[in-house]
């Protein structure tokens, strides 16, 4: 793998559920078992995988991901995860961990995108500033406002579909990703089937 080189490292993840707004917790949670991980402002912490979300509380399944967006060198370190227990309104059990090497694609999609404004046209503009800084062209599709709360206060942002990437850019948006909160899940990519799938979003 070269050097330099960021992947996601997949584990699973046992346990009943979790609360609704569980990405602060779970960050907490993580930072606690393993504290450098706050030392990298670039680690990503990606949405839960395959879980069923309800009003007050997402429910794990058999297949749920607990996924860390990282550089290549860093996933030995990572894995001392495996075996540990992860302490939110629940203990959460951490299992294997499986390697994913980030792959370039046309389409990418971020479930919530956070880069300081509520307004829409705001927001959009701001993702164009910064894509615009990491030299990177592509279409941007939002989708719907998404609110959570980190450290006590309350996180606004979109999901936000980008297409019509090409090959290295689309791995250059993978890497760094847009605006902040990458610790609770916000604007890391991953990639997508296709642009018409967003009317479901």
């Amino acid at each position: 793998m070269n050097a330099g080189a960021v992947v996601d490292l997949a584990f699973a993840l046992a346990g009943s559920g979790v609360p609704a707004d569980y990405a602060d917790p779970l960050w907490q949670a993580l930072r606690a078992a393993l504290p450098w991980l706050a030392e990298d402002e670039a680690i990503g912490v990606h949405p839960l995988a395959r879980v069923s979300p309800m009003p007050d509380r997402c429910y794990l399944s058999s297949h749920t991901r607990l996924t860390l967006r990282l550089a290549a060198d860093q996933v030995d370190r990572a894995r001392s995860l495996c075996g540990t227990r992860l302490e939110l309104d629940e203990a959460l059990a951490v299992g294997a961990a499986t390697l994913r090497p980030l792959a370039p694609a046309k389409v990418v999609y971020s479930p919530f995108v956070a880069v300081g404004s509520a307004d829409e046209e705001n927001f959009i503009a701001e993702c164009r500033r910064q894509l615009a800084e990491l030299g990177i062209e592509a279409q941007a599709i939002v989708g719907k406002a998404q609110t959570m709360r980190a450290d006590g206060a309350a996180v606004q942002g979109f999901s936000l579909m980008l297409h019509s990437l090409r090959g290295e850019d689309s791995l250059r948006l993978q890497r760094v990703g847009l605006g902040g909160q990458r610790k609770r899940g916000c604007g890391i990519f991953l990639q997508h089937r296709s642009v018409a799938a967003l009317s479901g979003d």
